[in-house]
């Protein structure tokens, strides 16, 4: 699916002679037949009170792909011509015609990239701002521009010309309260309008651990789960895990014998898209998804440190740690029946879990994999290393089993910097979901999905509609911004044409043409009927990022990983099983996308008291892993801490989300 690309090289003295802050893009190409953007005055078509005005807007965007390569300015993205080229018909939304319909020219400012932050700051601060503006710089929230005089109250033109983006909200209630201010009365407002991922984004990180490993050195159990019995379609699991519990209670309901009794690779031609193996872990399954698959990992990660004369290495081990002993955000930690060790919301009540049956439970698996010398002997120590790169040197090196890391380690990455011989011909990364709990605590703590866990946002940047849009035709602009929210409009804007879209415009310069191609994107169907969308370019191909209109960043952000349909976009077979992998659990037990609607005064609060808990957990946590501090002696500790009052605040606002629904 990939062309050789056609690039356009921006002129570096035409950029050196630019030296200003902001670079200002030109208005539409064409005529106002339908070939282009015309003069920007509005078509007087129907007739409410916008009909007539003038229709042209300016929009502040940030430089976010490499369009300098392929078009001078953001007008001849062919998405952005597209649009500009369309009648939208205020009365019925959605794209209209000449007879029916208003046209729009948007044109762009674009800071050079690295002033982004001064120059909003600049242009607000001198009142010299346009229409729409991109706030991912902002440092004020869209309600407190509207007070400061700089943005409008958009209420009124939502309800009346947004309903996809009102029906998305009503179908995704849990969001409401992200993107509304209530008032007094109790009525919500709208202040700016939000992208929103239309499910889980794919991840740049997440665990991985050594495949190549397990092949050489873990032994098929003896018995697996038999996904096919009918108390494991009941239940999820056997009726005893692991197995040697059920081995010992000689209950073996759920298990079956395991036909495997060695397992094989082979990596073929190209290891990343190639690569198979006939590896089936306790768990019955071809990728790790328990606790006690991932101790069968750890028993064969100590096989291979020790045959490479690893043994007394402390930087050689079987999974690497954060500093504190847990994810703030949850990750591992949920896994024994959720939470966080933080912060946590579930079912509408928020709590400190830091004090919690489920966090002890963690806490004592972590403490028996750091006595069986699973984990890094020196957590602790790596304070200045983040959660995605952990002693990035011994994984490099080839010394660590499973660690939290890059899209970028998976594969066979990682083997041009091996320490070991053998480790350099066939080292293979791949990514791994988190694991559920099947082997400590209680009933409470074990079968449960993970529920907190670092994920992005599906709530995106908020875009802002200034004063300076007052007396324009506000019914077509907003007849577009509700276009973004309809399948279509989010596939121009997050992919690009399709071919009947390209077929109906005439591009210039026409990117399209020059990479022979004729659309963006087909659609087909798997054999399972479902809609499979089949991109012409992977996300790695630059070119991917000019044909799309996501700058302008309003509409649904396409996941792939949301119902009705999957993607198709010609990655590596080990990057897509990483994203499946990586994207399996949701994320809603941690309270960040809350934490950004408290108020100046709460904000400065709850970070004075969220601050003092995580100092306290950063120099004890470790302790109760390592065994020098017992959990009642850690808990007492917590008394001193006044988690009540920053539960309050979190709960009012999660209370508002319940509202919504």
């Amino acid at each position: 699916m990939k062309n050789k690309l056609v690039k356009r090289i921006l002129s570096v003295g035409l950029m050196a002679a630019m030296a200003v802050t902001l670079v200002a893009g030109c208005g539409g190409k064409g005529n106002s037949d339908g070939s282009g953007g015309g003069t920007g005055d509005a078509e007087v078509v129907g007739d409410d009170e916008f009909a007539g005005k003038s229709a042209e807007f300016t929009w502040w965007i940030t430089q976010t792909d490499s369009n300098g390569e392929y078009y001078e300015n953001y007008e001849d993205n062919p998405a952005v011509q597209y649009i500009n080229q369309q009648y939208w018909n205020v009365k019925d939304g959605g794209i209209g015609t000449a007879e029916n319909g208003r046209k729009l020219t948007f044109s762009y400012l674009v800071p050079i990239t690295g002033s982004e932050g001064e120059n909003f700051n600049t242009m607000i601060g001198t009142g010299e701002y346009p229409e729409i503006i991109d706030m991912a710089y902002s440092s004020e929230s869209p309600q407190a521009m509207y007070e400061n005089g700089i943005l409008m109250d958009i209420t009124e033109y939502v309800e009346k010309y947004m309903p996809n983006y009102v029906a998305f909200l009503d179908a995704n209630p849990e969001l409401k309260p992200l993107v509304q201010v209530a008032d007094e009365d109790g009525k919500p407002h709208y202040y700016a309008i939000y992208s929103f991922m239309d499910g889980v984004q794919n991840p740049w990180e997440g665990m991985c651990y050594r495949r190549d490993w397990i092949v050489k050195y873990a032994e098929p159990t003896e018995y697996v789960w038999d996904w096919d019995s009918d108390y494991v379609k009941e239940n999820g699991h056997p009726a005893v895990t692991p197995l040697a519990k059920a081995l010992d209670e000689d209950n073996l309901e759920g298990w079956k014998e395991n036909e495997v009794s060695s397992f094989k690779a082979d990596y073929g031609t190209n290891p990343e898209t190639d690569y198979t193996d006939n590896v089936i872990f306790p768990s019955g399954t071809t990728d790790p998804i328990t606790i006690s698959d991932w101790e069968w990992m750890f028993e064969a990660f100590e096989k291979a440190i020790e045959e490479r004369g690893w043994g007394d290495d402390s930087s050689a081990y079987g999974m690497s740690l954060p500093y504190y002993g847990f994810g703030q955000m949850g990750d591992i930690t949920s896994s024994f029946g959720g939470g966080t060790g933080s912060y946590y919301v579930k079912d509408g009540e928020v709590s400190y879990d830091g004090g919690s049956e489920n966090f002890k439970t963690y806490l004592d698996c972590m403490q028996v994999w750091y006595e069986n010398g699973w984990l890094d002997p020196n957590f602790n120590t790596r304070a200045s290393d983040m959660f995605f790169s952990i002693d990035a040197t011994g994984v490099n090196q080839g010394k660590v089993g499973m660690w939290c890391g890059l899209v970028s380690t998976l594969g066979t990455a990682i083997r041009v910097s091996c320490q070991d011989a053998s480790d350099q011909e066939d080292a293979f990364v791949m990514g791994c979901a988190l694991p559920i709990n099947d082997m400590y605590g209680t009933k409470d703590q074990m079968y449960k999905e993970p529920d907190a866990l670092y994920q992005g946002s599906r709530k995106g940047t908020p875009t802002g509609i200034t004063k300076k849009a007052e007396g324009k035709d506000l019914a077509a602009l907003f007849t577009y911004f509700d276009w973004t929210y309809t399948d279509l409009g989010a596939r121009t804007i997050r992919i690009g044409l399709n071919e009947e879209q390209y077929e109906s415009v005439e591009l210039n310069p026409d990117l399209y043409a020059a990479n022979d191609i004729k659309a963006a994107y087909t659609e087909s169907t798997d054999e399972d009927g479902n809609l499979v969308i089949v991109t012409a370019f992977s996300d790695s191909d630059t070119i991917a990022g000019a044909l799309q209109g996501h700058r302008m960043d309003t509409g649904i952000n396409l996941s792939g990983h949301a119902d009705g349909y999957r993607f198709d976009k010609g990655n590596t077979k080990v990057y897509e099983n990483a994203m499946e992998q990586w994207t399996k659990f949701l994320n809603t037990g941690n309270v960040l996308d809350y934490t950004s609607l408290l108020n100046t005064e709460e904000a400065e609060q709850y970070g004075k008291i969220n601050t003092a808990g995580i100092d306290y957990q950063a120099q004890n946590v470790p302790n109760v892993i390592k065994g020098t501090m017992s959990w009642d002696e850690y808990v007492k500790g917590l008394d001193n801490i006044d988690t009540d009052t920053a539960v309050e605040m979190l709960q009012k606002y999660v209370d508002l989300a319940s509202m919504g629904k």
